[in-house]
């Protein structure tokens, strides 16, 4: 019962506006001084020891190393370079748009990132040659959360270290499904020509943010696009590679990719300056210290909702109504997309992974194909209003309303569910790569 408590409290807070971690803390504190009449020395104790990993390394040091590739105008140069095999295709930029941010993704491990990256330079040039708006927003939206869902990927870290569960296995458990996710976008812009239109065959893609000689020439040869794009195409190969041929870890990657990055935007692009690049650490350091200080108060917060036995209870509870694999996953999907639709990702991930962990291992559900499962529903929440962080994005950039950008984004949407049910109902879509890999 006193669980239940808090766990209103803490949404009660959070609704009212109080920041997450914040809420994480107060609802913790409540616990503590009035159930446990135990003194503020356990929060710091808990919390402390909630983000004394070495796992939890590669958060700042992947934050950092994308927002390098993002100031240092990266994301350009790799457009450039992927629409040699899209300028021959009706819709070539809604194509390249879907195949920059999954390759962004692989760079990034943010949603957030590979919008702000792709999104804003492809929705501008989407509209100047002559998309709809809206639909330009749908596009760029729907593919940014490609950035989570493709390795490496900063939520997947987040569930890594609550469920303790190898990151390698599920940065390898979501390539498949990402895949999947920007093939099945890819078919709705092919669909779309007609509809939207999109006639669109480009030689090239201006861009005027890159060196003045690309932008004055309307036609260059591709070895002029594949030079300044060769470190954003390898990028992907040395962190991935890297750890799965078994020389580094996850968090020392997440190390690799920063230096990688400083040395690519200073030595080869030669993009950034020094007083640059301490704006961006900065930045970065701002954004890892609220997701870290999240995580430190949720693992007091976990503490409690574990010593409560709140989850055995749930597990029972579901279990003693239908013990179905099948239904038990149908109903844990329709949380999820519920909950994505007006929770934070990681927030959503640090507080129900631990209730449902029980639940899931009872039925015999892999964890790595859970912890798949819970981002895919949670990316369906980035393109779902109200919060939809991913269509506000791209709705700011485009200046547009969000509820004009989503008539056009329920395509998307559809092919979301459609590829959430099959890497929920069919495992192998995930496990295959982790198990042929990593066994």
């Amino acid at each position: 019962m006193s669980a239940l408590l808090i766990l209103l409290f803490f949404f009660t807070l959070v609704i009212i506006g109080v920041p997450v971690a914040y809420s994480f803390g107060f609802s913790s504190l409540i616990y503590i001084f009035v159930v446990l009449a135990e003194n503020s020395s356990v929060l710091i104790t808990r919390s402390f020891g909630a983000i004394d990993s070495f796992a939890l390394m590669a958060i700042p040091f992947f934050i950092f190393a994308g927002d390098i590739m993002k100031e240092a105008k990266i994301s350009n140069h790799l457009i450039n370079f992927l629409s040699i095999f899209t300028r021959k295709i009706k819709g070539a930029l809604s194509h390249l748009t879907v195949i920059a941010s999954t390759f962004f993704g692989a760079i990034s491990g943010s949603s957030a990132a590979t919008v702000a990256a792709i999104g804003g330079v492809m929705i501008p040039e989407m509209v100047k040659k002559g998309y709809d708006r809206n639909f330009a927003v749908a596009i760029a939206a729907a593919s940014g959360f490609l950035g989570i869902l493709i390795p490496p990927s900063v939520p997947l870290i987040v569930y890594g270290l609550n469920a303790e569960v190898s990151v390698s296995r599920l940065f390898l458990g979501g390539i498949v499904p990402g895949l999947l996710m920007a093939l099945g976008f890819m078919l709705v812009n092919h669909f779309s020509i007609k509809k939207y239109k999109l006639t669109d065959n480009i030689d090239e893609l201006a861009n005027d943010e890159i060196e003045n000689e690309q932008s004055k020439q309307k036609k260059r040869k591709n070895t002029s696009l594949i030079f300044p794009a060769i470190p954003a195409i390898l990028m992907p190969l040395v962190i991935l590679g890297g750890i799965y041929s078994g020389i580094f870890t996850p968090t020392e990657s997440g190390a690799i990719a920063v230096v990688y990055g400083i040395l690519a935007a200073f030595f080869y692009y030669k993009s950034i300056t020094g007083k640059k690049l301490l704006q961006i650490a900065g930045r970065s350091a701002v954004t890892s210290a609220v997701i870290l200080i999240m995580v430190s108060l949720a693992g007091v917060f976990g503490y409690i909702i574990t010593v409560e036995r709140l989850p055995s209870f749930l597990a029972e509870t579901i279990l003693a109504w239908t013990n179905n694999m099948m239904v038990i996953l149908l109903l844990l999907n329709i949380i999820y997309l519920i909950l994505g639709t007006f929770m934070e990702t990681i927030t959503a991930i640090i507080i129900t992974t631990p209730i449902f962990l029980p639940l899931v291992q009872m039925i015999g559900i892999d964890l790595v194909h859970f912890g798949i499962i819970q981002t895919t529903n949670l990316c369906i929440g980035l393109i779902t209003p109200p919060m939809a962080l991913n269509l506000l994005m791209a709705s700011k950039i485009a200046n547009v309303s969000v509820m004009k950008a989503t008539k056009p984004l329920l395509p998307y949407l559809f092919v979301s569910i459609v590829v959430l049910v099959l890497v929920t109902y069919v495992p192998e879509i995930t496990l295959f790569l982790p198990n042929l890999l990593l066994n």
